[in-house]
């Protein structure tokens, strides 16, 4: 059979002998049966609701997407589209986009582009540019950050009712619940001469306190207010309430690596003794009921009123290493 004879799928780049079996083919692509190598699709009912780590399945892809974050945030495995440089939470969806872009991309060896970061190949330019400054770039941001007001009094619930601060743009109004998304806000809608200046007054939010240069940016952020939004009293009540770190990294949050191996001093056991009412009824029926004057039977030197069974007021420490108190010598438990 001749080249020209053969039939080349756009999607995958297989080649089948007749125009029949190419309708075919893409009939797979269409049901999923077959990834966008050619390949068949194990399971192909759940594969866009299996976890790539550990291949669990789920009933919708929310659950799948929760399950990925939640049980496997650490994992090196992601996915990134080659010809623009999207990240995408789940294999198939990244292989879904790139359905959209034109495979003749691929092709073009001499304008592949390596990260120097991560070593993940881009099919151009373009596509290695925005991967760099969506994921490496935001590294930068941790340490270099660009400054942003402090976030506002108000609190959101995500998906998986996290509660979340809720950032803001003094310079316009606009609203976020990642601090990121508003330095990339800052740097890309507004100018660092905009971004340092400060305004000879600002106008104080009276619902959540937040500040803003100007009337506009003032009503702008009036607008994103609700009857049911959530708000804090204090830092104290917001480092309570929210769990997320990573949303403006606050250092109170985390916990000091050297604090798990710091040993807690520990409390000293406090004395137990029962009630003086409980004790005057006690010694009141031994004395009705036996006349015996040993002192061995004088409810004082009961031992549960024994101060020395207290290891703190032991200096002798005679108690340390015994629970029971007749290891302790009767003279010391009498003079006591």
């Amino acid at each position: 059979m001749s080249t020209e004879s053969q039939h080349n799928c756009v999607l995958c780049d297989s080649k089948l002998g007749s125009k029949e079996a190419l309708q075919e083919h893409f009939r797979k692509h269409a049901n999923k049966e077959i990834d966008t190598r050619g390949r068949p699709v194990k399971n192909c009912k759940n594969a866009d609701t299996q976890c790539d780590i550990c291949d669990k399945s789920f009933d919708t892809i929310t659950a799948t997407i929760r399950h990925r974050f939640k049980m496997h945030p650490n994992s090196p495995t992601k996915f990134y589209c080659s010809y623009c440089g999207k990240q995408f939470p789940l294999r198939t969806h990244r292989d879904n986009h790139q359905l959209s872009h034109d495979s003749s991309e691929s092709k073009k060896i001499e304008q592949h582009k390596k990260c120097m970061d991560c070593d993940m190949v881009f099919y151009n330019e373009r596509a290695l540019d925005y991967h760099y400054r969506s994921i490496h770039k935001r590294m930068v941001y941790l340490f270099q950050p660009i400054a942003t007001p402090p976030p506002s009094n108000k609190i959101k619930l995500n998906s998986m009712n996290d509660a979340l601060s809720v950032y803001y743009c003094h310079l316009c109004g606009a609203e976020y619940v990642i601090k990121f998304n508003l330095q990339q806000h800052l740097e890309k809608a507004h100018t660092q001469e905009e971004r340092e200046t400060m305004p000879e007054d600002l106008i104080k939010c009276t619902v959540c306190s937040a500040l803003f240069c100007n009337k506009k940016a003032y009503n702008v952020h009036n607008s994103y207010h609700q009857p049911n939004d959530l708000y804090v009293t204090s830092e104290q009540q917001r480092v309570q309430t929210v769990t997320k770190v990573d949303q403006d990294f606050d250092i109170r949050r985390v916990e000091a690596v050297a604090d798990k191996y710091i040993p807690r001093p520990k409390r000293p056991l406090k004395h137990r003794t029962k009630s003086s009412k409980m004790r005057k009824t006690e010694t009141e029926g031994i004395k009705s009921e036996s006349s015996s004057d040993d002192p061995a039977d004088d409810p004082a030197d009961d031992p549960v009123d024994d101060p020395v069974d207290d290891p703190v007021d032991d200096p002798a420490g005679t108690n340390e290493s015994s629970d029971s108190e007749s290891d302790i010598p009767l003279e010391q438990r009498i003079t006591s």
